[in-house]
């Protein structure tokens, strides 16, 4: 037995478990568009609009907080390095004679 049939075996047994899992997830989509279907579409589509507008709201918010973060970061560094104007009056002066 080669190396390429070792390779040959793994490789149809990965194919017929992608296959699998793909045939598995079509199914349940067909399930859950069905239910959706056969329940009352017009509150199910209303639920997944007050999600989705729930969710933009949360991740507005989030951004301005991860904004508001960075921004006070940048002057907290900003400040750190900042020389103070006292000693750039006492700093001797530096001629570049050549």
């Amino acid at each position: 037995m080669s190396a390429e049939n070792g390779r040959r075996g793994w490789r149809r047994w990965r194919e017929a478990v992608f296959a699998t899992c793909t045939v598995w997830l079509v199914l349940q989509n067909v399930v859950i568009l069905a239910l959706v279907a056969w329940g009352k579409p017009a509150r199910a589509l209303a639920a997944g609009a007050e999600l989705a507008r729930t969710a933009v709201s949360v991740s507005g918010q989030a951004v301005l907080l991860v904004l508001a973060a960075a921004l006070g970061l940048a002057l907290a560094a900003w400040l750190v390095h900042a020389p103070a104007k006292d000693s750039l009056e006492h700093a001797p002066e530096v001629s570049h004679d050549v």
